[in-house]
């Protein structure tokens, strides 16, 4: 039974042998296709910097339409200027 253990482990790891050398190759440099993969970043206009899309849940709107109606037309204005500098869709 001794005998069977040892060969067992053994085996493991001479299995785990080529996945060690295969991990021990991939610290170098970056291959072909890597280097072809490029992340592209939408640049935003600089007008565009803190300025944030306001979203109001219905509840809130129809309130503010009762109370406040002048207040959903500037929301409505900023949102709009927003996209129309393309900071948002």
């Amino acid at each position: 039974m001794f005998m069977f253990e040892r060969r067992q482990g053994f085996n493991v790891r001479l299995l785990c042998l080529p996945l060690i050398a295969l991990l021990a190759g991939c610290t170098g440099t970056a291959t072909a296709w890597t280097e072809k993969v490029t992340i592209e970043q939408v640049e935003l206009p600089k007008e565009c910097a803190g300025w944030q899309k306001i979203n109001l849940k219905q509840r809130a709107y129809y309130m503010l339409m009762r109370d406040d109606p002048g207040l959903i037309m500037e929301i409505d204005s900023h949102n709009l200027k927003g996209k129309n500098l393309g900071c948002w869709q």
